[in-house]
């Protein structure tokens, strides 16, 4: 009788012991693996073992092991119909709506207005190296998305099954097998870079035609439908008028030229909730302490440690940590001239002796009159004064948290752990008020909670300001834009996502609901 069996395992102690333990001995697979450190820390596995009827029944009766019900794998409809497909964006969004279109049979052409990742990785570092932007080349645009200079993360709150389909894939296309199972899942942006090709060539393998360095300039509607568009090839700069049935777009969240193309040619946008604030840098042992307590935190059998904090401010705005980044790097994410954007990058290993995270501040679209635009625009500002205060050379603004909260200049900041460099400089007059208030409320209140949180090396990165997109695409329950029915807005770019599973998820569900009105 197969079930799955909840195994306790403390950080001496290995899986295959406590499975001895239990008088284990079959073959078994992992399932899924947490780590619970709110006191002694200990691993939580659970497995999937075959076992004799009884003693199954046995672990179940005493709230061990559940019966073991399978994934339901994803049923992609196979079309007869030959219809040709633009996916707009090589993001996670665009690249898994692309593999289940091409796998129901579909004509899948995918344009990105990035480069190839490995064309992308020399233009990121010549940025950090030389200061020199590529604008459509860049942390936000290429193959792969924005997440390929994240760290993989793919920690997502959506339920939908349909995550372990996503998971199968990125790991038969190389990625590390244990995101399978871990609660936590992570690649690392050492490998997701490894793994983004080998994706590319199976898209390529199903008749998946790709086209980087290519913008989608425009598009016209008629009785609507987008009847054409006008690619531009921004190598050459030559522009082409081409038809297709459908259109995917999968644009990311930093494609405001794009957000204004839709617009004045009619697709109807909204402006949506989103988050700007700042980035918090720490030495790693210092989370790893706050998490595992003095006994445990250098343990090596503990992964370097994150967080996640929240606090609702007086003024109503809640205040939290987002994309915390254990033992990785805070980095410059540009893509606009004169302006600085900064991210947070981990490698595979998460070894970098550093901890950061975004900690972030709800805006609202009654705050800009609910026009889109406006609050794209606050982006823009706040990017640009950043880059002001760094220097004007793309090195980002930096002051110690206590400084913040003081309202003084900082002579001492955390001294590495940066891509490409920090300037000192004072945030705390980079935010309007009603935003800056909140994050000096939330840290004094977190300083009293957890002190090790707040100490006096911790330092402020800004500014963090593409947390998720200002706009939403509006669409309909099947997937279409309300303003043409064969316009399909999805991924993070379109407001209904955030971060790579979540993205690559709607693409898989946007490109099902395709594929069954066609079957």
């Amino acid at each position: 009788m197969k079930i799955e069996l909840d195994v306790k395992v403390e950080p001496d102690s290995s899986l295959e012991e406590e499975l001895k333990k239990l008088g284990i001995e079959e073959d078994y697979r992992i399932v899924r693996k947490s780590l619970d450190a709110r006191k002694k820390p200990y691993f939580l596995y659970r497995v999937l073992v075959d076992l004799p009827e009884e003693t199954a029944k046995k672990f179940i009766e005493e709230g061990r092991a559940r019966e073991h019900v399978p994934v339901p794998e994803v049923q992609i409809p196979l079309v007869s119909q030959k219809k040709r497909v633009l996916v707009v964006g090589a993001g996670p969004a665009g690249l898994f709506s692309a593999l289940v279109l091409a796998r129901g049979g579909l004509e899948v052409t995918l344009v990105e207005r990035g480069k190839p990742v490995e064309e992308r990785v020399k233009d990121v570092t010549n940025f950090w190296k030389k200061r020199k932007l590529n604008e459509n080349s860049n942390v936000q645009f290429g193959e792969g998305g924005a997440g390929t200079f994240s760290d993989g993360k793919l920690t997502t709150r959506v339920k939908d099954k349909k995550k372990h389909f996503v998971y199968s894939v990125l790991v038969e296309c190389g990625a590390p097998p244990e995101i399978l199972y871990e609660n936590k899942p992570h690649i690392g942006t050492d490998k997701l870079r490894e793994v983004i090709p080998a994706l590319r060539e199976k898209l390529k393998s199903l008749g998946v035609e790709f086209r980087f360095s290519t913008l989608l300039k425009d598009l016209r509607l008629e009785d609507g439908r987008v009847v054409e568009v006008t690619l531009k090839d921004l190598s050459t700069g030559l522009e082409t008028v081409e038809k297709y049935d459908y259109i995917f777009l999968a644009v990311g969240n930093s494609a405001r030229d794009t957000f204004e193309t839709l617009a004045k040619r009619g697709i109807t946008l909204q402006a949506k909730p989103f988050a700007v604030g700042l980035r918090v840098i720490h030495r790693q042992r210092s989370i790893n302490r706050l998490q595992y307590g003095k006994k445990w935190f250098k343990h090596p059998k503990l992964p370097p440690a994150d967080y996640a904090f929240s606090y609702r401010s007086r003024s109503g705005r809640n205040v939290f940590t987002f994309c915390m980044c254990p033992g990785g790097y805070v980095i410059c994410a540009s893509s606009e001239e004169n302006s600085v954007v900064c991210n947070g990058m981990s490698n595979y290993k998460r070894d970098s002796g550093y901890a950061n995270s975004a900690v972030v501040v709800q805006v609202f679209p009654e705050d800009f009159g609910n026009d889109p635009f406006e609050a794209i625009n606050f982006q823009r500002a706040l990017e640009r004064a950043a880059f002001v205060m760094g220097g004007s050379n793309y090195a980002m603004p930096a002051q110690r948290v206590v400084d913040f909260i003081e309202g003084t200049s900082s002579s001492e900041l955390i001294e590495d752990g940066y891509i490409p460099e920090i300037k000192s400089a004072r945030l705390d007059r980079l935010l309007p008020k009603e935003l800056t208030r909140p994050i000096k409320e939330a840290f004094l209140y977190w300083k009293e909670k957890v002190p090790f949180f707040v100490p006096g090396n911790a330092t402020f990165v800004g500014v963090e300001t593409r947390t998720s997109s200002p706009v939403r695409i509006v669409r309909k329950e099947d997937y279409t834009s309300v303003s043409a029915e064969n316009l399909y807005p999805i991924g993070e770019g379109a407001g209904y996502a955030g971060g790579i599973t979540s993205s690559a998820i709607d693409g898989v569900n946007a490109a099902l609901s395709l594929l069954e009105k066609l079957k």
